[in-house]
């Protein structure tokens, strides 16, 4: 059986959730000073990246299902794992300074252990479950 989240809660009132949002408002800006040439590739890779990272954690937030929620949650690791290979391209071609690369670098990695932390609270209340279940 799927164990159900006893409470369905709000994403606005998460921090990896607002953070999530300034990661992509901030992405949307950053995008803009990449040269021509970088525009249909990695701009629209990074937008789309990024975009997915805060509507999957909205998406696993509302979900009614812990494991549904986990596997959101888990997608958004991969979006904020996609940016940074990004921003690394981006370094490398000089889109962006070493300053903006350590900057965004910085952001995603609290994004990403905020969210690691979420699914680890989530795979202990799934594996209580599964020995509750077996009692």
């Amino acid at each position: 059986m799927k164990l159900t989240k006893k409470e369905i809660c709000n994403p606005r009132e998460n921090e990896v959730y607002k953070r999530a949002l300034k990661f992509r408002k901030e992405i949307y800006t950053l995008v803009k000073g990449f040269p021509e040439l970088g525009k249909f590739n990695m701009v629209d890779q990074l937008r789309r990246a990024s975009t997915s990272l805060p509507t999957n954690i909205s998406e696993g937030f509302r979900n009614h299902y812990y494991g549904k929620g986990r596997d959101c949650l888990n997608t958004s690791l991969g979006s904020i794992a996609e940016c940074q290979g990004i921003l690394n391209m981006a370094r490398m071609e000089d889109y962006i300074t070493q300053e903006q690369y350590h900057k965004f670098d910085d952001d995603a990695e609290v994004i990403f252990e905020m969210l690691l932390a979420m699914i680890q609270d989530i795979d202990r209340i799934l594996e209580q479950h599964d020995q509750d279940e077996e009692e």
